[in-house]
């Protein structure tokens, strides 16, 4: 199965929104904790300039708006 990636901050309610609805499904999957304030290279990388948190990864799919994911 593919990996699933949450990328986050620690304190964010839509990341814990995420969290709790990817342990209620019983999902694996690994947690990086990114930093609140910019610069955020790695993260802008994947996104390719995208701000906004949390951002689901599953395999190469990026997902980055809360709504969608």
């Amino acid at each position: 199965m593919t990996d699933i990636v949450l990328h986050h901050y620690a304190f964010s309610s839509f990341s814990e929104k995420l969290r709790l609805a990817l342990g209620h499904k019983g999902l694996d999957y690994h947690s990086v904790v990114i930093p609140g304030v910019p610069p955020r290279p790695l993260l802008n990388a994947l996104t390719g300039g995208y701000r906004r948190v949390p951002v689901l990864q599953i395999g190469a799919d990026i997902w980055c708006v809360t709504n969608i994911i």
